[in-house]
């Protein structure tokens, strides 16, 4: 099934279902092994996936990934459909519990999940940048490490920044892998 038709799903089951929502934890890197798992098993399935800016090869590239690595929150089709072989499903470790009462989710917060997932994924490279024009900027790695400036201009890998450099300020071209955003 395609992640976007299993989503269109998962949404429409928010909207429509009475049923509570359990938060399963995933064995690491699974969580897709365990959603198709639990799919096919009749459960409904929210694995959230968000884009987000990677530093891949010294440059700067978009990557879809878990928003809550390892965890999935997972729907049982009907009052009479069990819980309880979530746990032995392949690629779940087990439910998330407090005691012996599991957690549940509330319908209104994976809705605001999902709607913050949304917005994020439909984000073009500069509303996901770090780096904007005005931002501070450290520099970690190269000659001028341990130097602070402000982000003058940015690119998809390389970044200007205004540095007071022997009394004056300059402008210093540097790549992306060579700074981090300050608070």
């Amino acid at each position: 099934m395609e992640p976007t038709i299993i989503q269109d799903e998962v949404a429409l089951k928010f909207e429509t279902s009475t049923m509570p929502w359990y938060v399963a934890m995933t064995k690491p890197r699974q969580e897709k092994l365990a959603q198709e798992n639990l799919l096919r098993q009749g459960y409904g399935v929210y694995y959230p996936q968000i884009k987000r800016l990677k530093l891949i090869r010294k440059r700067q590239q978009e990557q879809i990934e878990a928003m809550f690595p390892r965890y999935l929150f997972v729907q049982p089709a009907s009052e009479q459909h069990s819980i309880a072989p979530i746990r032995s499903t392949f690629g779940v470790t087990s439910l998330v519990r407090f005691g012996q009462t599991p957690a549940v989710m509330q319908t209104a917060t994976l809705m605001r999940i999902r709607r913050f997932e949304t917005l994020q994924n439909a984000a073009d490279f500069d509303e996901l940048n770090p780096f904007r024009p005005g931002s501070k900027v450290a520099v970690v790695e190269g000659p001028l490490a341990g130097l602070e400036g402000l982000v003058s201009e940015n690119a998809k890998d390389r970044v200007v920044v205004l540095m007071g450099l022997l009394g004056q300020d300059t402008r210093v071209n540097l790549s992306v892998h060579q700074i981090v955003a300050m608070e």
